[in-house]
């Protein structure tokens, strides 16, 4: 029989995965992409794996099958992070077992070392070779895998933007607690196993979380005030009628997060630098940044969006009049350009101004990324220190359009620091993706509003400081509070924060800290701090310090006999190193839900006369074309990352582009994020092109929903369009496999547009160019030569970086 394998999934209780993954969604979603086997998932966690004795019987193969007989392998996966040789070792490791006894005592072992509560793909300080040793003592059946690279991250204040700590490095500039950017002088990592504390203050209800060492540049207060039976703090409402006032005698100190109390105070800086830009050039004519230029940019922020080509484009509520009127005259004050009326969408209406000097100014100054969408909306840094009576019109223009909504997390931080500034303390929230799902379908009138990314808010603006009477604008009236309460303060150097709430939680892996000029402090995002965490997991990915299978396993390699080699890699690339003809090239999803689009995107095929666990693993083990068929591969371009790169700076480069740099960004002066290409690059003793005997073959394919709806020009792959015909052609065909690999063109065009039906065919026959992924961007298909996007390369400008400048 033919299967089709995925054994390498995760349950709902792994980090960034769906929390409504199940065995009935997983069974039909796998039906529908084809898939005939699949892996479990996340067997150590002892919530899912209870929920899989409940739900799947053993039949004494080493197979588990559902009510309907729908068969699964025990999995999981499991993070090492750990020191080898003096250099720091991250990898992945897929797991399999035979049975649930076998798992029982895996993670019995393992609660050895640590926890595997906490999440379903846990973190272990075990070297490599004796976690094989360990699987393997549990039983001979056991068998590790090497898995796949991630990337997290936790940002801090840098110049220009917003990088994670991982991705500093020596000379960059951190903002530090002191509101000021200073060099960072040194770097330092290592690993931790213990408990962590997540600090949430009033206003900032994100929190951060860091070890329990970790110093914050905070006040212990004094919490035993006889009049309010709580902290004494300079906003209390008896501070008239008590005579002690121990605030008076409050100092800042570094204190560690252990010792941190509810109601202690952290410090967060008020950026102090001010450059005040008079003027920039446009289309041979002088600019000039002035309040009104500032509110326009407001608006543009909120409300604001390029066609990508011509034009730059303004879409407001037909409540919004007055908003609308405001940006006609300042476009035609500020660049002589009239609007053209769009289209009304419901209550809704686009104004138009045609100009591809104005579209591509637009374009380079307000975006982060390359893709140019709301969630990478932000202000060029030199804005950010503005004089006060110009970002107060910034202010203005956004929040008249968001009303203090952004999906731009950058954008989020800048207008946090532009508040500051100006005297006001938001409370931000985040309206995360999940969240919104959960609360099921959001309507305006008949049309559906689908969120694609996290959503963060200033549900509240305290006023401490009103210079520029924004409690007198209507918009920001609402603000207005009799109250002279206040949680927090504020003086001229920093905002105070008390301490809201304070968590606890284990945590196994890898923290960071900076060495910082003269303040040595940095801060993230909600408080000033020293030190978060962010690994690279890959055999042989430039982060992980692996160059050989041996070097990594050492006595232990004798059982290692299968790699995974991931998105951003294909077998073809593989088969340039010499050192991997013994090992079986598998390919897995790593899904991180049911959804067709992600199940099932890399495959394994075989051929078995019975499917039992042994018969699977022999199949890997023999690496016998006749029994092992070929894998299914996506495109290692449509990984994101396959080449180098760093994706603020607009920068892609192929590995010998990269070394005539130096492995450095021509941009920004920084290191590349180095992609897979390069590494194989370096690793490989063979020329591209080169085929091994007796090779397993493989299949390079693109998800059915990603192609049709790459033909419609719709990127939310939950489009009820893209569904409508996606289900017609599974209603026909029987599975999206069937229809990508099997189904003739006149078939398909008998069910769904030539041109779809044209670009399933093409891609099968590999005729279509994919425009590589690179520093975390994924690739895409270029169906024709309208879809081939060409990389902006951003110029440039001295002293200037990029948000999440990647190494």
């Amino acid at each position: 029989m033919k299967v089709i394998s995925d054994f390498h999934i995760h349950g709902p209780h792994s980090q960034a995965t769906s929390k409504n993954i199940d065995i009935p969604n997983l069974v039909k979603y796998a039906k529908i992409k084809g898939v005939d086997l699949l892996g479990t998932g996340d067997f150590t966690h002892p919530v899912w794996i209870k929920y899989l004795k409940d739900n799947l019987k053993e039949d004494g193969t080493g197979v588990l099958r559902n009510k309907d007989g729908f068969p699964f392998i025990l999995q999981t996966e499991i993070s090492l992070i750990y020191t080898q040789g003096c250099r720091g070792r991250r990898i992945h490791n897929i797991v399999l077992a035979p049975n649930f006894d076998c798992v029982d005592q895996i993670t019995e072992e393992l609660l050895k070392r640590g926890r595997v509560d906490y999440d379903g793909r846990p973190i272990f300080k075990i070297p490599c070779p004796e976690f094989v040793e360990m699987m393997k003592s549990v039983s001979s059946e056991v068998e590790v895998i090497p898995a796949h690279c991630l990337l997290p991250g936790t940002p801090i204040h840098s110049n220009p933007d917003i990088i994670n700590i991982d991705r500093a490095k020596k000379g960059d500039k951190v903002l530090t607690h002191k509101g000021r950017y200073r060099n960072v002088k040194k770097t330092y990592t290592r690993p931790y196993s213990g408990s962590v504390v997540k600090i949430i203050p009033w206003y900032f209800s994100l929190g951060l979380k860091v070890t329990n060492e970790h110093p914050f540049y905070a006040i212990k207060t004094f919490k035993k005030c006889l009049w309010t039976r709580g902290v004494c703090r300079p906003v209390c409402c008896k501070v008239s009628l008590c005579k002690k006032h121990y605030f008076n005698y409050y100092k800042p100190e570094w204190v560690p997060a252990k010792d941190l109390e509810i109601g202690d105070v952290i410090l967060y800086p008020r950026l102090r630098t001010t450059k005040n830009i008079k003027s920039l050039d446009f289309n041979e004519k002088v600019i000039n940044i002035n309040k009104d230029f500032c509110r326009l940019i407001g608006y543009y922020l909120s409300e604001g969006y390029s066609n990508n080509r011509d034009a730059i484009c303004f879409t407001f509520n037909e409540n919004e009049e007055e908003y609308l009127l405001d940006v006609k005259n300042l476009m035609y004050k500020i660049f002589k350009l009239k609007s053209k009326k769009g289209k009304s969408h419901g209550k809704s209406t686009d104004l138009i101004f045609y100009s591809k000097n104005l579209c591509k100014f637009f374009e380079k100054r307000f975006y982060s990324g390359q893709k140019r969408n709301a969630t990478t909306k932000t202000l060029p840094h030199w804005m950010i220190e503005l004089p006060i009576e110009k970002q107060v019109e910034i202010l203005k223009g956004w929040w008249y359009g968001d009303k203090g909504y952004t999906s731009s997390r950058l954008l989020m931080n800048q207008m946090k620091n532009i508040c500051i500034r100006l005297g006001i303390i938001p409370s931000i929230r985040i309206d995360s993706l999940d969240e919104h799902k959960k609360r099921g379908k959001h309507k305006i009138g008949n049309r559906e509003i689908k969120a694609t990314a996290d959503n963060y808010f200033f549900s509240n603006l305290s006023f401490f400081e009103d210079s520029f009477n924004l409690l007198n604008d209507r918009c920001f009236s609402k603000f207005k509070t009799k109250r002279k309460t206040r949680h927090g303060w504020i003086d001229e150097n920093y905002i105070y924060l008390p301490i809201r709430n304070i968590e606890t939680e284990s945590y196994n892996g890898e923290v960071y800290n900076l060495e910082v000029e003269e303040d040595n402090s940095y801060v993230s995002e909600f408080a000033s701090v020293h030190n978060c965490w962010t690994p690279w997991f890959s055999l042989f990915g430039s982060k992980s310090g692996f160059d050989t299978v041996e070097e990594c396993f050492q006595d232990q390699t004798k059982h290692i006999f299968a790699l995974e080699t991931g998105l951003s890699s294909d077998p073809a690339m593989n088969w340039r190193l010499s050192s991997l003809d013994k090992y079986a090239l598998i390919s897995n999803s790593d899904s991180h839900s049911f959804w067709p689009w992600r199940i099932g995107r890399e495959a394994n095929v075989f051929e078995m006369k019975d499917l039992t666990y042994r018969n699977f693993i022999n199949v890997m083990k023999e690496k016998d074309p006749n029994s092992f068929l070929h894998t299914i591969e996506v495109s290692p371009s449509y990984g994101k990352y396959h080449l180098d790169g760093h994706r603020e700076c607009g920068v892609c480069l192929e590995p010998k582009e990269t070394k005539k740099v130096n492995d450095t960004c021509p941009v920004c002066k920084r290191p590349l994020t180095i992609g897979v290409l390069y590494r194989v690059e370096e690793l490989a003793d063979r020329e591209e092109g080169y085929i091994p005997r007796n090779k397993i073959p493989f299949k390079t394919l693109i998800p059915l929903s990603e192609i049709i709806g790459a033909r419609m020009g719709i990127e939310q792959l939950y489009s009820k369009r893209i569904w409508g015909v996606f289900q017609k052609l599974i209603d026909k065909f029987g599975s999206e496999y069937n229809i990508l690999l099997n189904t003739s063109f006149d078939q398909l065009k008998q069910v769904v547009p030539e041109d779809i039906a044209k670009a399933i065919v093409d891609i099968r026959e590999n005729k279509v160019e994919i425009t590589p992924g690179f520093d975390g961007v994924y690739g895409y298909p270029a169906f024709d030569k309208n879809d081939v996007k060409p990389i902006v390369r951003k110029e440039s400008t001295t002293g200037q970086k990029s948000i999440m400048d990647f190494k």
